[in-house]
């Protein structure tokens, strides 16, 4: 049993391994690149990554730096802003279409925030609706912008943690503000979110993550992002060295960022209730007040997600490629890819996950578990220039051209981006399992293959499906490394919409844009009705 034991982690280890394997390329390549510049003789080299460095620090790398924290300060403020306002209003209250509010607040998560980009350019675009309606125009190609569609896009993620947090509140302690003579708004700022701020921190940080990883809103509207900057560097400027340069920073930042929150995680210690009978009650408010509070969440959904989703609908079903056999030999290449990397995917993380959980060792799972969920945290850009490094290098070794002719750069770079997506869902199938029912199986001695197969894909049936349709809608949404990675010729969804809006078709990017967002819309509503069904059994 101890050799078997030692093979799983073995098998385990290799495929964290292959994971990481964007990390380790981008040093690789950064570290081996400056060796053989300032350790060689050669010094035409030496003086070309010279003018290369200077050229990058002196022109490019605080402009990144700057756009970078403008746009992540601003968008965390706004999204702590909406997500903790609306999550404390239908969590605490009972006002007008408040229960309805309560599951819509979710739905601009379904559209990406490139797309939103699309929309609100649109619809602020000369002679557009906007111009038409109030006599003037508002230009959000510029930094401002930027902020405005991540924040609408992205403020979801603290509203659902905070929404949670604020909802398992003890009513005691809203009771003991009370006697002590607290208003609702004193009670709201001196306790429920002090109570509630590890939840709120927790999507401050997604939030944080999708900022870092995001290309498609901030190139489309001219903000010079990390992510942006990547690919300016590489594509536009032709120096895959500074790009290289950019993505190890970048990448130097996510881990530190992980650091940081990991160790204040573990200094600090909660204590969340348990007794459902105590959990916070709603209150009424005046007509006034209930007035007031429907109205703010609804000007939030409608901005987020009615505004846009309208005018993607009116734009897109005029367009007369609804009737042509390309737009949807391009659905059916999304959906394709999204398809084999939910799968996959979902493989690779049940895998991992059995690992963890046979290996009784709760470091050696607690790592292997962390090192195979790091690509999430790092930006697609970052992810696709360390992949096309790694590419280049196995292509020249075996003398095989893998970029441009190939998907499974591109399926391997979707596995590593959303592999975390996919061990978040198993690894709580996992838990739900009780470990006696391991210890019957030990008393079988089977193979491990066979406990797999036999005990926990059964009981995991329902995980598997919430991981392959999380990892199915992230893939469909993705932007860079579709367009950074995909083979020649070969166009998806996103790269489809990102090209129209970029080549100022505008109108053109509303039928592949509408797509993706009624595909978004689809899963993520089937994925809330699948969780909220399965906590109620529970």
């Amino acid at each position: 049993m101890r050799k078997r034991t030692k093979a799983i982690k073995f098998l385990g280890i290799l495929l964290a391994f292959l994971v990481i394997i964007p990390v380790i390329s981008i040093f690789i390549e950064f570290g081996t690149y400056l060796y053989q510049a300032f350790a060689g003789s050669d010094l035409a080299r030496l003086e070309e990554v010279s003018k290369n460095l200077n050229h990058f620090f002196d022109f490019l790398f605080l402009r990144f730096v700057k756009d970078t924290f403008i746009v992540a300060f601003f968008v965390l403020v706004i999204c702590y802003i909406l997500g903790v306002s609306t999550a404390y209003l239908v969590s605490n209250y009972n006002f007008y279409l408040s229960k309805i509010l309560e599951n819509l607040l979710i739905l601009p998560l379904a559209i990406p925030a490139y797309i939103l980009a699309f929309v609100y350019v649109g619809i602020m675009d000369y002679g557009g609706e906007f111009q038409s309606i109030f006599g003037f125009r508002i230009d959000i190609f510029n930094i401002y912008g930027v902020i405005f569609v991540l924040s609408i896009s992205l403020y979801p993620y603290v509203y659902l943690l905070a929404k949670s947090a604020f909802k398992s509140e003890s009513m005691a302690i809203y009771e003991v503000g009370k006697i002590h003579g607290y208003s609702e708004f004193s009670i709201f700022f001196k306790v429920s979110i002090k109570i509630a701020m590890p939840s709120i921190i927790a999507g401050l940080m997604l939030v944080l993550m999708e900022v870092l990883s995001d290309y498609g809103a901030s190139a489309y509207l001219g903000v010079d992002t990390f992510s942006a900057g990547i690919f300016k560097t590489w594509y536009d400027l032709g120096d895959p060295y500074s790009s290289s340069a950019l993505s190890a920073i970048l990448m130097f930042c996510v881990f530190g960022l992980m650091y940081v929150e990991y160790r204040e995680r573990q200094k600090s210690k909660f204590s969340f209730n348990q007794d459902i009978s105590d959990f916070i009650k709603k209150r009424d408010l005046s007509k006034f007040k209930s007035t007031m509070a429907t109205l703010y969440c609804l000007i939030i959904l409608f901005v987020g997600f009615i505004l846009p989703l309208l005018w993607l609908g009116y734009w897109g079903l005029r367009d007369y490629k609804l009737f042509e056999i390309e737009f949807y030999m391009l659905s059916l290449n999304s959906l394709i890819l999204a398809g084999v990397t939910g799968i996959i995917t979902t493989i690779l993380a049940f895998v991992l996950c059995f690992v963890a959980r046979v290996s009784k060792d709760s470091k050696f799972s607690f790592w292997i578990l962390k090192a195979s969920s790091i690509g999430y945290a790092i930006p697609g850009a970052a992810i696709g220039v360390s992949l096309m490094i790694a590419a280049a290098f196995i292509g020249n070794i075996f003398g095989v051209a893998i970029l441009g002719v190939s998907f499974s750069v591109l399926i391997f770079a979707y596995v590593v981006r959303f592999l975390a997506t996919a061990i978040y869902s198993i690894d709580g199938g996992f838990a739900k399992i009780h470990s006696s029912i391991d210890e019957v199986g030990y008393m079988l001695r089977p193979s491990y293959f066979i406990l797999m197969i036999k005990l926990y894909m059964p009981l995991l049936k329902q995980f598997f499906l919430l991981s392959f349709l999380v990892v199915f809608i992230d893939t469909i949404k993705e932007l860079p490394l579709t367009r950074m990675l995909s083979p020649f010729s070969f166009e998806t969804l996103s790269v489809k919409a990102f090209w129209y809006a970029t080549d100022e078709r505008i109108y053109d990017s509303a039928l592949p844009s509408l797509m993706i967002v009624i595909l978004s819309l689809f899963v993520l509503i089937f994925t809330h009705i699948f969780i909220k069904a399965k906590n109620a059994k529970d």
